[in-house]
């Protein structure tokens, strides 16, 4: 009787979920009544069918949607756990014998496509589209030096972001010898083509050998600042003094905010791992070990713990570790990419539980306008303190504490976002929203 009882509601759960998708698309305002309902359906659906199913079965069910709906993957205070590395999986091949990988949507058709800088004599960046979906990823074959981009460094080692705030990614790459050469996106979000390079830009200063260059918020301004790391192990991070249209990089801190040098190279990202509100920070080293470094410190004041070597289930690739987060299957937590010499690259699932951190299913919440092109409005019965602001890639690059009734978004760049009002509990309820 209980298995009949379980089959009927997970058939009830699945055209939920496909309901809640298809009233998720639409952005009248009518709507937003039917999508509350069918909402807290689902949530009630997953709490009764957490107990008796394992938790990446509502997972698989959930998709994409979960985040939305404010299923977490994991309570606030829990660490992520990963599934064990796959070999290039999405129909990823190997294309030299280092991989060194940056992620974005570079076309502007809502799935994250991949580029890959290699270690060969003529500098080349491989660019794999993403021909499947955003949870469920395919890449095409690769196509080198795409989109106008040409290089002479024997080591490319490619960044993404939109430092002039126009809408569409930009292009850092560094290099073996130590510089770092911007390319301005001149094209758009759907078709980018990329000016010729400009060494060294905005104040940026190179460094001994292979400058490898990561994007992150890391105090929490609202600008891209940079963690650089070069051979020897030493990082330097610049700071963004500059606006998010107009970036200008302050000299360079050596080995800042309590983060140690590692052994000959290392290869940073950045992702809200113990979900805190604030970054964290992976480090890929030369041996292949995966070092966490946690951030004790906050959004606007970052102070990392002394590494942690391969936690989470995360294990050890081949030399040359270059792991970088992205949700590369669109359901609401930071998968792990990692390229790896010779062999390619290693994926690992985050897979962590699922826990509905939304426990009040009549909790209402409305956002409008949406799209919204300068003020959003927010109406809501939550006693929340913090709303974080999370873009297409998964990463969180806006907060805000205290509660509110409108917010600003005349300087963000059109696209989609994810915002989540959180309580004191660290309890939240998520939306997406439209930037015109």
């Amino acid at each position: 009787m209980k298995q009949i009882f379980h089959a009927r509601k997970q058939r009830q759960l699945r055209y939920l979920v496909k309901r809640f998708k298809a009233l998720s698309k639409d952005c009248q305002q009518d709507a937003q009544q039917q999508i509350e309902t069918v909402a807290r359906k689902i949530k009630t659906l997953v709490r009764a069918l957490s107990s008796a199913l394992p938790s990446f079965h509502l997972k698989q069910m959930l998709g994409p949607a979960a985040l939305m709906l404010g299923i977490s993957f994991g309570t606030p205070a829990a660490a992520q756990t990963f599934a064990p590395p796959v070999s290039n999986p999405f129909g990823l091949v190997v294309t030299s014998g280092y991989a060194f990988p940056a992620i974005a949507d570079l076309d502007g058709d809502g799935d994250l496509d991949l580029m890959v800088g290699e270690g060969d004599n003529t500098g080349t960046l491989n660019y794999f589209q993403n021909d499947g979906t955003a949870d469920n990823p395919q890449f095409a074959s690769p196509v080198p030096n795409s989109f106008g981009v040409v290089l002479d460094s024997v080591y490319t080692f490619p960044a993404f972001a939109d430092l002039d705030n126009d809408g569409d990614q930009d292009l850092l790459v560094g290099t073996g010898t130590g510089s770092m050469q911007y390319f301005k996106n001149t094209g758009n979000a759907f078709a980018p083509q990329f000016d010729a390079p400009v060494q060294n830009p905005f104040g940026l200063i190179s460094g001994a050998y292979f400058s490898i260059p990561t994007f992150a918020d890391l105090d929490g301004d609202g600008d891209q600042d940079l963690l650089v790391c070069n051979y020897g192990g030493v990082l330097r991070y610049f700071k963004n003094t500059g606006t998010a249209s107009n970036p200008q990089f302050a000299p360079p801190q050596q080995n800042a905010f309590g983060i140690s040098p590692v052994d000959q190279v290392g290869f940073s990202t950045f992702a809200d791992l113990d979900k805190d509100g604030d970054l964290d920070l992976l480090i890929g080293e030369y041996y292949g070990a995966l070092l966490y470094y946690k951030n004790t410190g906050s959004v606007t004041n970052p102070q990392f713990a002394a590494p942690l070597t391969n936690p989470f289930g995360l294990v050890s690739v081949n030399y040359i570790a270059a792991p970088i987060f992205a949700d590369l299957d669109a359901d609401g937590d930071m998968d792990l990419l990692v390229g790896e010499y010779e062999n390619g690259f290693k994926y690992f699932e985050n897979t962590t539980s699922v826990g509905t951190q939304d426990q009040t299913a009549s909790i209402s919440l409305e956002l409008y306008p949406n799209p919204v092109a300068e003020v959003l409005s927010v109406q809501t019965d939550m006693l929340f303190e913090r709303v974080e602001v999370y873009d297409a890639v998964g990463k969180l690059i806006r907060s805000f504490d205290g509660a509110r009734t409108t917010i600003q978004v005349n300087d963000w760049n059109p696209g989609t976002y994810l915002l989540k009002f959180m309580d004191a509990q660290g309890n939240f309820v998520a939306r997406k929203v439209i930037k015109e």
